[in-house]
């Protein structure tokens, strides 16, 4: 109570002596009061630019602009801290030494480390159980390129390489250095062709570049032909006893096709991979791998996870139907599958991408050395 009458005495008091200036004429016109606001706003105003102007004087426009954007960057990087520091950190996987036993069809060899040997004797067991159901001969060889561990399946049965022996066909020329530029008249086309390059006229001219090209993306035989005919095959040969693949083609390009086993053309596809590691055109021929326009098989399976290099061989006549892939997984590997079969069915490539989903899961668990 004491304190509300002293609040009001003072306001009274304030009021009465606000009276009496504007009654003595000593108070200032409301025009003048309005007008020293509006120079004291407009000092205050200019004080502030004044200010301002001397902190940014060393920042553009770009600078202000990567400054919000740092900020917004910093915002959003403190929420994904916040939410990192929730998340349980992943077990590491400890390596064990393999002990998975034998007593399967299969070939297995260098498989020292992994990351769990019931999880690999599982895989060995759904393997098995392919190998067994199928009806028709088939071969396959797998190995990572890191460590060197096998897998192989009548490794040394022999199949028609078909328009597999295309890709280190092509990777010898490319070792080689010929001029891709260099123009190839079509003077021969391939007995059995329909599509592609054999109906064009004779005479025409193609490079050397876009031949390859064909022969990779399309499968072309009378491009693939045609840089036989014109290179001959020679380098192809000596490249194939120097990484000790055990298959040749005609010297004087008498013959294009042959017949191998899986573990030869296994030897092949992993020089391919060594050869688009260190050379500008080996990369080039396995961006051409990776974008073959009939991708049925081993990509069809892995493709959305990886990228899979791959070249496919078919013939209906010999009822030969084939893959040879490499796979970019977190450690690479090369899977070479051979079968007799009618080709290019729904249930004639079943039996790669089953593989091919296997030796995913198998690869995954092995550990570097």
């Amino acid at each position: 109570m004491v304190i509300k009458k002293k609040c009001a005495a003072l306001s009274a008091l304030v009021c009465a002596w606000t009276f009496m200036l504007a009654g003595c004429g000593s108070a200032v016109k409301a025009s003048e009061l309005k007008q020293v606001d509006e120079k004291n706003s407009s000092s205050a105003t200019e004080t502030a630019q004044v200010i301002m102007e001397n902190e940014t004087s060393v920042m553009t426009p770009d600078d202000s602009s990567e400054a919000e954007t740092d900020t917004e960057s910093i915002a959003d990087d403190s929420s994904e801290v916040t939410e990192t520091k929730k998340e349980e950190p992943k077990p590491t996987r400890k390596a064990e030494e393999c002990t998975v036993g034998g007593g399967y069809w299969f070939t297995v060899s260098d498989f020292e480390k992994v990351y769990s040997n019931k999880e690999l004797e599982e895989c060995f067991d759904r393997l098995q159980k392919i190998c067994s159901e199928a009806n028709f001969h088939m071969a396959f060889s797998f190995k990572n390129v890191d460590t060197g561990a096998y897998v192989g399946y009548n490794r040394y049965d022999q199949f028609m390489t078909c328009s597999c022996v295309k890709a280190p066909f092509v990777k010898s020329l490319l070792a080689k250095g010929i001029d891709l530029k260099e123009k190839i008249p079509l003077t021969a086309k391939w007995e059995g062709d329909c599509e592609g390059i054999v109906n064009e006229e004779y005479g025409k001219e193609f490079t050397a570049k876009k031949l390859i090209e064909y022969t990779i993306l399309d499968s072309d035989n009378t491009a693939y032909q045609l840089l036989c005919l014109r290179y001959g095959t020679g380098d192809f040969n000596n490249n194939q006893y120097a990484i000790g693949s055990n298959y040749t083609l005609g010297y004087n390009a008498e013959w294009i096709f042959t017949y191998c086993n899986t573990d030869d053309m296994l030897k092949d596809y992993e020089d391919i991979y060594r050869f688009g590691e260190k050379d500008k055109n080996g990369k080039w021929l396995i961006k051409l791998l990776s974008k073959t326009h009939l991708n049925i098989q081993i990509g069809a399976a892995l493709g959305d996870k990886y990228t899979v290099a791959q070249k496919y061989g078919s013939d209906y006549q010999e009822e030969a139907f084939n893959d040879c892939a490499i796979v970019y997984a977190d450690s690479p590997f090369v899977l070479c599958i051979m079968t007799e079969q009618y080709p290019e069915t729904e249930e004639s490539c079943k039996v790669f991408k089953d593989l091919a989903l296997v030796f995913d899961d198998i690869n995954s668990l092995i550990a570097k050395k």
